[in-house]
């Protein structure tokens, strides 16, 4: 009940870099007072960029021991994981974290991603402080959280995708990714969003039946025809194509990520520039967009990252 009513109304000022208001469902963030003055505004190329410093690096710390640790429960189980958005450019472009970022964006192939989910729904051997949660705000998303109970914001977002049942050219990939959002933001489901607020089973079964239904149209994906990947439906994201070839994504295979080898797409370079454009280019707010660094103890954080290699 507790969860529901702050659905309904609350105002969240601690957790990040934004005041987050929830009235009745629906999210509004606005960037709190002074952020903006804190933007760093960089003139040398990109790579050229010194990481960053201070509690942000220990945030980014904490959370690379994070990605270790789910790297580390997919090889036991021989799950495929990779880096995605933000950290996939970073691994690219830095050879780790971006240097203002404090999130870790991962993908994962759906069969996966459940299997995972299933697996450790109820909890993590020898991680007791590391925890499942789904990020549901009863309309257009829920997807997976793995989170840390005594470190906010220090989390990894794990993106599904699932297997087209063929493989279209890039005009038809847009022309679905448009139908999809379009389906994705009808009256309908923003009218029921209440309703599915923390009822995570619900709102997922309506993700996989759109998908099913409207997308695959009935059909089952063989993989066998490497047909093309999507975006899972559980979060809408907002790029203008949803789609990618089978072959830009697998075989995955390595990459240095802070000195250590962690999983990436086939075809790094090509993901980056469909997903956006010139990823060398820097962009004029660079600053952390999630983590409050004032909301942290440092002494939490410390024991957390233990011996993680600089």
């Amino acid at each position: 009940m507790k969860n529901f009513l702050k659905h309904i109304f609350s105002v969240d000022t601690k957790s990040s870099n934004r005041v987050i208001i929830y009235f009745l469902g629906i999210k509004f963030r606005y960037l709190k007072p002074g952020i903006k003055d804190k933007y760093e505004k960089y003139t040398c190329p990109a790579n050229e960029i010194p990481r960053a410093t201070g509690i942000l690096r220990k945030i980014q710390l904490a959370n690379l021991k994070m990605m270790l640790i789910f790297d580390k429960l997919c090889k036991e189980n021989n799950y495929q994981y990779w880096l995605d958005f933000g950290n996939l450019l970073g691994a690219v472009r830095h050879g780790g974290f971006i240097p203002w970022d404090d999130d870790v964006d991962l993908g994962m192939i759906r069969d996966d991603y459940e299997k995972f989910i299933e697996k450790y729904k109820n909890g993590i051997p020898d991680y007791e402080n590391i925890y499942l949660e789904f990020n549901n705000n009863g309309k257009n998303k829920c997807f997976l959280k793995i989170k840390h109970k005594y470190l906010p914001n220090v989390a990894l977002d794990i993106f599904p995708y699932d297997y087209y049942y063929k493989s279209v050219d890039v005009d038809e990939q847009k022309n679905l990714t448009r139908q999809i959002k379009k389906k994705r933001d009808c009256v309908w489901y923003k009218l029921l969003q209440i309703f599915f607020i923390n009822n995570n089973e619900g709102i997922r079964k309506r993700f996989f039946k759109l998908r099913d239904n409207f997308v695959l149209k009935g059909n089952t994906p063989n993989i066998e025809n490497k047909p093309d990947v999507f975006y899972g439906l559980d979060f809408p994201h907002n790029y203008p194509n949803y789609f990618f070839k089978y072959d830009k994504i697998f075989p995955l295979k390595t990459i240095k990520y802070e000195n250590y080898d962690l999983a990436c797409p086939n075809d790094e370079i090509a993901i980056l520039t469909q997903i956006f454009g010139d990823y060398m280019a820097i962009p004029d707010d660079c600053y952390p967009r999630h983590a409050n660094s004032e909301s942290f103890d440092e002494n939490k954080l410390n024991d957390f990252i233990g011996d993680i290699n600089e």
